[in-house]
C-alpha cells in the first residue's frame, strides 16, 4: 500500500474515529486514503478550530485526538490552540503536509521548518525522511501521546512521500500499561502523615481527571475531613462541584493561595500544576512549616517552582487507592471523629456560601442589563443535570464556576491557558465524543470572534451545541486587569483597544448567516424561557445575552 493508505490504516486500528482539519495542497496526497480508511472527516473553515476541535475530543473521550492541518501557515494558525493542549496535558497527535522533499531545499511556497515551529509545544516533532519511516513514526507519535505525562506530538509528512509504497501491516501502536504505583515508602509517610493531620486540605488538579480518578479522590477526601480546592487554573471536573468539601479554585495568586493554606497543617496536592499564576505578586504560597506531599505523573511537575515536603511519582488514581487504604487502616476512632466533624463544619461553611452566591443572583432578576451571575443562575436551572459545559468566557468565568454545578466527571472543559478561540472549536470536538449529553458552551462576545467560524462547522454536522454569549462589547477581562494593577488609563476610565462598538457585532446574525438558531436576550424575565428553547432544539443555537457593562476588580 501506499504510505498515505497505511497510516489511515494505524489509525483505523488505533480506534480513531474522526480526522479534523482544513485540507490544503501539500494535504491531497494524505487525503486521498481518507475515502476507504472507514474515518470520518471534521471540516474546520480554519486551523485554530480544527485543532481546538481534536483537543475538545481528545480531552472528552479519553482517546487521542488526531488533526490534520496545511503545511507552515496552516501549522501557525494552530499553534495558538496546541500550546493550550500542551499546558492541558492533552493526547494528541497532529499531522501536517509538507512541500515535496525533492525541492524543499529551494524553499518552495508555503515551506517552513515545521518542527522548529512546533517543538516547544510537543512531547516530540518530526519531518518524515523516508516512506518507509512513516508507520513506525505514527505509532510512536500515538504511543508518545497516550503516555503519562501525555501531551501533543507532531509529524511532517511530506506530500511525496505518501505517496510512495511501504511493506507495513497497518496495526495499531503497542498497548501500554501506564496504571505505575507509588513507591511503598513514600507512600508510608504519606499516609502517616494524613492520617494524623487536624487540619487538612487537597488541592486538585486536571491530573485527577486525566488519571479518571475523581471518585477515589472524593473517597480520601471524605476520609480525612479536608477541604479540597481546584488548582488556580483548572479546567476540568476534578471534584464534584455539588459536594459539600469542595471549596472551589484557588485564587491565582501567591498571596491568594497563602490566605487559603494558612490554617491548614497538610496539604495534599494531586495533578496540578504548582502553581500556575496569571500576573506576578510577590510572597510564597505555603505557609512555614506547612507539610506538603504533590502526587503527579509528570515528573516535571513534583516540586517545580516550590519546594515540596514529598513527592510521589505515579499515577493518581493509583496512588489514591492506594492512600486510601492505608490511611483507613492507621486511623484511630478518634481521628475518624474528628475527620467527621471537620467535615460537617466544612459543608455549613459550604451550604452558607452557596445560598449568599443565589441570593446575589436573584437581587439582581429584575436588573437591566442581565448580570453575569444572574445569567449563570439562570441558566444553571434550565440546563440538563448531566450538561457538559465547555468555557471561554474570561471576565464572566468567576460566575461559570460558581453558580453551575458540575455534577459528574466530564462535566467541565476550559482552556488552560486563557487562550481565545479555543471554546468554539472545543465544544465541536466534545459534543462528538459525547452524543449523548448537552453541550453548553459559554463563550465571550470577543472570545467567539477568534473562531466564529465553528458556527458554521457545528451547523453542517447537524451538533446539538448551544452557544450562550455573555456580551458586553468588549475585551472585559483586559480592562480588569488594568484596573487591577492600578494603571492610569483605568483610573481615568479609558481602555486602549478594549470595546467591540462603532460597529457593535451582530452576532444574531452572524450565527443565523451560518446556519446556527440565534436571538438575543436584553430583559431579564426573557432569559429564562429564550434558554429552555434553545437548549431543546436539535441543532446548534446561540443565545447572545445583553449583559452589564460595568468594570469591577477580581474578587
Amino acid at each position: 500500500m501506499k504510505a498515505a493508505q497505511v497510516l489511515m490504516e494505524i489509525l483505523r486500528a488505533e480506534g480513531v474515529r474522526y480526522l479534523f482539519g482544513n485540507p490544503g495542497t501539500t494535504e491531497l496526497t494524505f487525503l486521498d486514503a481518507l475515502p476507504d480508511s472507514g474515518l470520518e472527516y471534521i471540516l474546520a473553515l480554519q486551523e485554530a478550530t480544527a485543532v481546538a476541535a481534536a483537543d475538545g475530543y481528545a480531552q472528552a473521550s479519553g482517546t487521542v485526538g488526531v488533526v490534520n492541518l496545511h503545511v507552515a501557515p496552516g501549522m501557525a494558525n494552530g499553534l495558538s490552540i496546541l500550546h493550550s493542549a500542551c499546558r492541558a496535558k492533552t493526547p494528541l497527535v497532529v499531522t501536517a503536509g509538507q512541500q515535496d522533499s525533492r525541492f524543499l531545499f529551494q524553499d518552495p511556497i508555503l515551506s517552513g521548518d515545521l518542527v522548529q515551529l512546533t517543538e516547544q509545544f510537543t512531547k516530540w516533532s518530526y519531518e518524515i525522511r523516508r516512506a518507509e519511516e512513516a508507520p513506525a513514526a505514527l505509532r510512536r507519535a500515538l504511543t508518545l501521546a497516550k503516555t503519562p505525562p501525555t501531551g501533543p506530538v507532531f509529524l511532517s509528512l511530506p506530500m511525496d512521500l505518501v505517496t510512495q509504497a511501504v511493506e507495513d501491516s497497518g496495526a495499531a501502536s503497542p498497548p501500554v500499561a501506564t496504571r505505575t504505583l507509588p513507591d511503598p515508602a513514600a507512600l508510608s509517610a504519606a499516609a502517616e502523615t494524613l492520617s494524623s493531620a487536624t487540619a487538612p486540605l487537597i488541592v486538585a488538579g486536571d491530573g485527577v481527571a486525566r488519571s479518571d480518578a475523581v471518585g477515589e479522590l472524593v473517597a480520601l477526601a471524605e476520609l480525612i475531613g479536608a477541604r479540597v480546592y481546584g488548582e488556580p487554573v483548572y479546567r476540568r471536573t476534578n471534584f464534584p462541584g455539588d459536594h459539600p468539601l469542595w471549596r472551589g479554585g484557588l485564587f491565582p495568586s501567591a498571596p491568594g493561595v497563602r490566605k487559603v493554606l494558612n490554617d491548614a497543617d497538610c496539604a495534599l496536592i494531586v495533578g496540578a500544576a504548582v502553581f500556575t499564576w496569571f500576573t506576578y505578586a510577590p510572597g510564597e504560597p505555603f505557609p512555614p512549616g506547612l507539610l506538603v506531599i504533590q502526587v503527579d505523573d509528570d515528573p516535571r511537575e513534583i516540586g517545580k517552582n516550590y519546594r515540596v515536603t514529598q513527592g510521589i511519582l505515579a499515577d493518581p488514581k493509583s496512588t489514591l487507592v492506594a492512600l486510601a487504604r492505608q490511611v483507613g487502616a492507621l486511623m484511630t476512632d478518634a481521628q475518624r471523629g474528628a475527620a467527621a466533624g471537620r467535615a460537617a463544619e466544612i459543608a455549613k461553611a459550604k451550604a452558607a456560601y452557596q445560598k449568599g452566591l443565589a441570593a446575589t443572583a436573584e437581587a439582581d432578576k429584575e436588573r437591566t442589563p442581565i448580570s453575569a451571575a444572574y445569567l449563570m443562575h439562570t441558566l444553571a436551572r434550565v440546563v440538563p443535570d448531566d450538561a457538559i459545559i465547555v468555557d471561554e468566557t474570561a471576565s464572566s468565568i468567576r460566575y461559570v464556576l460558581g453558580y453551575l454545578p458540575f455534577k459528574y466527571a466530564g462535566s467541565f472543559y476550559g482552556s488552560k491557558t486563557g487562550t481565545l478561540g479555543w471554546g468554539m472549536g472545543a465544544a465541536i470536538g466534545v459534543q462528538l465524543a459525547n452524543p449523548g449529553r448537552k453541550v453548553v458552551a459559554t463563550i465571550g462576545d470577543g472570545s467567539l470572534m477568534y473562531a466564529c467560524q465553528a458556527l458554521w462547522t457545528a451547523a453542517h454536522y447537524h451538533l446539538p451545541i448551544t452557544y450562550v454569549v455573555p456580551n458586553n462589547a468588549s475585551y472585559a477581562i483586559l480592562k480588569i486587569g488594568m484596573l487591577g494593577m492600578g494603571l492610569d488609563s483605568a483610573k481615568r476610565g479609558i481602555y486602549p483597544g478594549m470595546d467591540l462598538v462603532e460597529p457593535e457585532i451582530d452576532y444574531v446574525a452572524l450565527a443565523r448567516s451560518m446556519g446556527v438558531e440565534a436571538e438575543r436576550v436584553e430583559r431579564p424575565q426573557d432569559l429564562q424561557g429564550v434558554l429552555e428553547k434553545m437548549l431543546a432544539a436539535g441543532g446548534p443555537t446561540l443565545v447572545d445575552v445583553a449583559i452589564d457593562r460595568s468594570i469591577k476588580p477580581a474578587l
